[in-house]
């Protein structure tokens, strides 16, 4: 007979999980990984339900989520160095999204700033 019952939940366990594999296979696509590797951690932390440990599960779960949204930070911050880089500043970003387009650069940069 069991006189502690179990206060972890399953599920949550489980989507914790999934929302992990989710965010990190998904970490190209920014509001995906984003909003799936947050879920995943609060998931997890929550599927704890007032004992002192993780289930298996759940830890996994932790580990994808965290591991997806620093890829996809990393990525996004790596590619956004490579723009500033390859064009020198926010203005030569904006000078080529203008030339791709057809946008006169005064008028949008005046809007902008």
């Amino acid at each position: 007979m069991d006189f502690y019952p179990n206060k972890r939940s399953e599920k949550m366990e489980t989507a914790a999980m999934i929302l992990g594999i989710v965010s990190l296979t998904t970490c190209s696509c920014l509001y995906i990984s984003i909003v799936c590797g947050a879920l995943a951690i609060i998931l997890a932390l929550l599927s704890k339900g007032g004992e002192n440990t993780m289930g298996s599960r759940a830890k996994i779960g932790l580990g994808l989520g965290i591991a997806g949204l620093v890829l996809t930070i990393l990525l996004y911050a790596f590619a956004f160095a490579v723009a500033i880089e390859t064009y020198g500043s926010l203005e030569g970003i904006l000078r080529a999204y203008c030339d791709m387009y057809g946008f006169d650069f005064e008028e949008l940069y005046g809007d902008l700033f």
